[in-house]
């Protein structure tokens, strides 16, 4: 199953993993996601009109550390990075309904020079924490444009990229991909509302972003060496 996922990986740079979340899990993230919004709405900022972003979650509801690395996912995310992994940021957007799309065509990062076969320095992990339909704001990707340094072309509509996928999955669903490979968020339609967990995932021997401060309890719970790179204890970055 292994080599399955780094074959599809590699050639389309993301994999859908279907009820990677029990429900139960699903519904105690999004009772904490509720606290977060009711008790900390400062905390997330506007994308967009209707689109919010938090990247403090982790300060307050533990609920959240579970994601970091879920047994349904990491051994996966350790494979494809060769276990040499760290953890970088984590975020919380919720799409509220009739939205509009809050990210056009992008990627996360460019390797200016270097062959991509080579180049996974950066993998993230999305989960759906709520239904995502094919007119529910679905994160879409073109698969394979990981594999080469081009510019992305220019389309009207999200929709009219050539080749593009949108990823539909219940509440529970993993995407993971590479960050070179292009991608983007469908508008909302009425009546749905997104809700999705955002996490990212680096080299050990890379800064962290800092866009996401890791709660001291992250390093106390690393029981051996390679947990504490991972919180990246080498760069101070738990607070």
């Amino acid at each position: 199953m292994m080599d399955d996922y780094r074959f599809a990986f590699d050639t389309n740079g993301y994999l859908v993993i279907p009820d990677t979340l029990r429900p139960d899990e699903v519904a105690a993230l999004n009772e904490a996601l509720d606290r977060e919004l009711t008790q900390r709405r400062d905390t997330f900022y506007s994308r967009i009109e209707r689109t919010y972003q938090s990247v403090r979650v982790l300060e307050v509801e533990t609920a959240f550390d579970t994601l970091i690395a879920h047994p349904s996912t990491f051994g996966i995310l350790k494979a494809l990075m060769d276990d040499d992994i760290a953890f970088s940021e984590f975020s919380i957007i919720v799409k509220e309904t009739d939205s509009v799309s809050h990210a056009h065509w992008h990627k996360d990062v460019g390797y200016r020079g270097a062959s991509m076969a080579q180049s996974l320095l950066l993998i993230s992990c999305i989960y759906y924490l709520t239904d995502v339909p094919s007119h529910g704001a679905c994160f879409t990707v073109t698969p394979g444009s990981h594999r080469f340094e081009r510019p992305i072309p220019e389309v009207a509509r999200i929709e009219d990229m050539p080749t593009c996928v949108p990823l539909v999955g219940r509440a529970g669903t993993a995407i993971i991909f590479h960050a070179n490979l292009w991608h983007a968020a469908l508008p909302n339609c009425p009546g749905v509302e997104r809700r999705t967990a955002h996490l990212y995932y680096c080299r050990p021997w890379m800064k962290p972003t800092g866009h996401t401060n890791f709660p001291s309890r992250l390093l106390a719970s690393a029981d051996t060496d390679a947990m504490k790179r991972f919180y990246h204890a080498n760069w101070g970055a738990v607070k």
